[in-house]
């Protein structure tokens, strides 16, 4: 049989290729007789439609599936929509969002399964008995008008049975154009963490058995070399390990270190990656300096401890972020912050307290977003019980709604800080863009909206972190 993957990014961004299909495709395509293609929209939004019945009409598949995240779900039900009114092709959907809300996904008329768990072994049962659900553990779908709830399937426990992903459907020479030559990677699957905010925590009650799951050094070496001999004609240069904490078996990072370097890789792959503040040392910030990372990317979320320990559970210190921050820099190493504006409780002096912590840390890049109240997770009950979102919210065709204000701080509050800070980050942008480009700054920003822009999707405010981010990475080897 043949499957059809559809990434549905027709009004959103992504600057990596989808890698839950990717592993699905890999899965597919090594370990059964099936035949699985994945159809990526993010760089044909303007005409998906036609594309898209092309692609169907060309490849006549048995099946279509996507993987959706709270974001991109409205575009793959808008897509749905379309394929059901043009063909009668059965419609799986999987991936975060579903696993968290399965009852508001299956209620879909576009829609007629669901996956509830990891989708490999899933889909495998279901294109070996030609798409007969009936016991088929990990799913639901639609039978005679009624919804059945097929048991919950065990997640997969040993990683390196699994193919690599296979990211050969993907047009990598437009994604290493968006990303800088960017390959992702997956080292484990899982975070042990229960931020309120953050999805891990919900997804852990859903699913059955071990949730964080880590493969072996040299099955990530082995993948490493397969992706670099496969791509490096094309532009690959550097691994974006995409682990939530890539640095969480610390006997995991020396031995991948070591052997990296033995490998010669440090020199030919430069790489960045996820970090937790309490985990990062001296020692081991080195180590991965000296293997060949070049950049790490941590979520710091809130200045504030109130909000970081009590409301996002992230049992974390400033005083651990100021010195994972200090030995981060010491080592010559990027760093990339991630903050969140609108918890629930928080006030304008103590969404003041990130933005001054931001300033301190000295950071090469620092974003602020939006609280999005995920569902299933902690933080998403917090906003309904204080009215701050209504009650129950169901995330179908509206899709993902952001926090607009908290308890007390108002909306115009709330985008008056985020103005301040778009401020603060353009104004360092354009002093940090001179300083490494000179007047090639604005030949660079001209070439970006004239050329880059157009042919792929990129949006203005990407202008200068795009391009002082291209300069920065020259300076690396």
């Amino acid at each position: 049989m043949k499957i059809l993957f559809i990434v549905p990014n027709i009004n959103s961004y992504d600057a990596m290729p989808c890698l839950s299909l990717a592993f699905l495709k890999g899965y597919l395509q090594k370990k059964t007789n099936h035949k699985a293609i994945i159809v990526d929209l993010q760089f044909n939004k303007k005409d998906w439609k036609d594309y898209l019945i092309k692609k169907i009409i060309a490849e006549n598949p048995d099946i279509i599936g996507f993987s959706v995240l709270s974001f991109n779900y409205p575009d793959a039900l808008k897509i749905s929509k379309f394929i059901k009114e043009n063909f009668d092709i059965k419609i799986v959907f999987g991936g975060i969002h579903v696993i968290l809300c399965p009852e508001y996904v299956i209620e879909q008329k576009e829609i007629d399964i669901v996956c509830t768990g990891e989708g490999e072994e899933v889909l495998k049962e279901l294109m070996d008995n030609k798409l007969e659900c009936k016991n088929i553990k990990g799913i639901w779908y639609k039978k005679d008008k009624t919804i059945v709830k097929n048991e919950k399937r065990l997640l997969v426990s040993n990683l390196n049975e699994l193919p690599f992903a296979d990211l050969d459907d993907f047009n990598l020479k437009n994604y290493f154009i968006t990303n800088n030559f960017h390959i992702p990677i997956m080292a484990s699957r899982g975070c042990p963490y229960s931020c309120t905010y953050c999805s891990n925590h919900a997804l852990r009650k859903n699913l059955l058995g071990e949730y964080v799951r880590l493969r072996s050094v040299d099955n990530v070496l082995d993948e490493i070399s397969l992706k670099y001999e496969k791509y490096k004609k094309i532009g690959m240069k550097y691994i974006y390990f995409f682990d939530d904490t890539f640095i969480l078996n610390k006997n995991f990072v020396f031995e991948f270190c070591e052997k990296y370097i033995e490998k010669g890789f440090d020199k030919l792959i430069k790489w960045t990656a996820n970090v937790r503040a309490n985990l990062v040392t001296d020692k081991l910030i080195k180590t991965m300096k000296e293997a060949g990372c070049y950049e790490l990317r941590m979520g710091v979320e809130s200045g504030n401890d109130y909000i970081l320990n009590e409301i996002y559970k992230r049992n974390l210190t400033k005083n651990q972020l100021l010195n994972a921050f200090e030995i981060i820099k010491k080592h010559g190493l990027q760093l990339r912050l991630d903050f969140i504006i609108g918890a629930p409780y928080e006030t304008i002096d103590m969404l003041e307290e990130s933005f001054e912590l931001a300033k301190l840390s000295k950071a090469d890049r620092v974003f602020f977003t939006r609280l999005y109240p995920f569902p299933g997770t902690e933080i998403k009950k917090i906003c309904e019980n204080e009215k701050i979102i209504k009650e129950d919210i169901k995330f179908n065709k509206k899709g993902m709604p952001s926090i607009k204000k908290t308890k007390f701080v108002s909306c115009d509050l709330i985008e008056s800080f985020s103005k301040k800070i778009s401020w603060w980050q353009l104004t360092n942008q354009i002093i940090e863009g001179f300083a490494l480009r000179k007047f090639w700054l604005l030949y660079d920003m001209i070439i970006f909206i004239i050329y880059y822009k157009q042919k792929y999707n990129l949006k203005y405010n990407q202008i200068l972190q795009w391009n002082i981010q291209k300069a920065k990475l020259k300076n690396i080897y």
